[in-house]
């Protein structure tokens, strides 16, 4: 069951850290919205922890830095929740693409409980894990290469789509 839920916890953000890089623009423009201070560079910052963070609890889950670096991205997306609602308008965010767009807010505070689940489970890990570093490495490099694909698609469509608002 531990490994089911590290298992999950990697997959949900080393996949937000990869649409946050597919699409810098609308990441970084939550951020404005939120009045996060230096969007550009906290922007390019939360999806390297997440894929830190998600890579950890694959590779080493019974790290400290493993259980910090999934409580601190908890935290921090509860904070943008709070964030979202003290502005008393819709914020959107994309984090997990155009399939999971939703409003920021009180989602995001309720599952800061889960993540600090998920940061006690990866502490808690136990020597002989089903998921050990060779499963860590074949999902690492599987969501690799799902990843540098859909970044070849999503450039592909972006330069069509420059293309065709370029005057004939």
């Amino acid at each position: 069951m531990n490994a089911v839920v590290r298992l999950v916890a990697a997959v949900l953000l080393l996949y937000a850290a990869v649409h946050k890089l597919a699409a810098p623009r609308a990441f970084r423009s939550t951020l404005t919205t939120l009045g996060v201070p230096w969007p550009a560079p906290v922007s390019a910052g939360v999806p390297v922890l997440e894929l830190a963070a998600g890579s950890t609890l694959l590779s080493a889950p019974r790290s400290a830095v493993a259980a910090g670096l999934v409580a601190g991205l908890g935290v921090a997306f509860a904070v943008a929740g709070v964030l979202a609602l003290r502005s008393g308008t819709k914020v959107k965010c994309a984090c997990f693409g155009r399939v999971g767009a939703g409003d920021l807010g009180l989602r995001q505070i309720a599952v800061l409980p889960l993540w600090a689940g998920v940061a006690a489970v990866a502490l808690r890990t136990p020597e002989q894990s089903p998921a050990g570093p060779a499963a860590a490495a074949a999902v690492i490099w599987g969501l690799a290469v799902c990843a540098a694909l859909r970044v070849v698609v999503l450039m592909r469509r972006n330069r069509e789509d420059m293309q065709a608002m370029v005057p004939q």
